[in-house]
């Protein structure tokens, strides 16, 4: 499957302009509820631009400025544009191990005029990965470069923590020797399940509750 398939359209995103102020994009992100947006010159892809970099540029560079000061500087000025991106006919497989590999939130896809065509993000590749098993279930991702040497304290971290494993599923990435351990997990606190796993060390990188919310942490 390409991701063209399960990508999400421009004209159904939520993008930063160029010209807004890191104030103005900052209340767009928070209203949405999200982390990060697509930074665009009108459709052209310029870059991302996301909470933890604004919070992170004003105490490490700006703080002796006025909060002000620092909310009417543009977008522009902060965005990060070294991002990569993909066209829209790239499989969907390969948009998995980009994830894996980087700390994006998604993945920009662009024209051959490197407008925006739309993003790809975690949790569409995620759904595409449910319908295998057919519901609506608590899903996750682990990478590991040791799966026989995981799998053991993986399911006893899980069992401990009250979930019981109804599905799973380990695909070689062929990147970087990783593999990705999909689980679909039965259980009354998903949250106490995935922070337990974080605890013991697994690199937890997508959860997603069997009501189709993402957990963040």
């Amino acid at each position: 499957m390409l991701v063209k398939a399960i990508m999400i359209p421009f004209n159904q995103l939520q993008c930063l302009s160029v010209e807004n102020t890191l104030e103005e994009a900052l209340n767009i992100i928070e209203e949405n509820r999200l982390l990060s947006l697509p930074v665009v010159n009108g459709k052209k892809f310029v870059g991302i631009l996301s909470k933890e970099n604004m919070y992170e540029e004003y105490f490490k560079n700006y703080e002796a400025l006025s909060k002000l000061d620092f909310l009417n500087k543009k977008v522009k000025d902060l965005a990060k544009t070294k991002i990569m991106t993909i066209n829209q006919d790239v499989p969907i497989e390969d948009a998995a191990a980009i994830f894996i590999t980087s700390k994006y939130r998604f993945i920009p896809i662009v024209d051959d005029k490197d407008d925006l065509a739309g993003i790809v993000t975690h949790q569409s590749i995620f759904k595409q990965y449910q319908k295998i098993f057919g519901e609506r279930v608590n899903v996750l991702t682990i990478y590991t470069s040791n799966f026989k040497g995981t799998i053991a304290k993986m399911t006893d971290t899980i069992a401990k923590a009250g979930g019981n494993i109804k599905n799973i599923v380990q695909i070689d990435t062929n990147v970087m020797n990783l593999q990705e351990i999909y689980l679909s997990i039965e259980c009354e606190d998903f949250d106490k399940i995935v922070m337990a796993l974080k605890k013991n060390g697994f690199n937890v990188r997508t959860a997603i509750r069997d009501d189709g919310k993402e957990i963040n942490y």
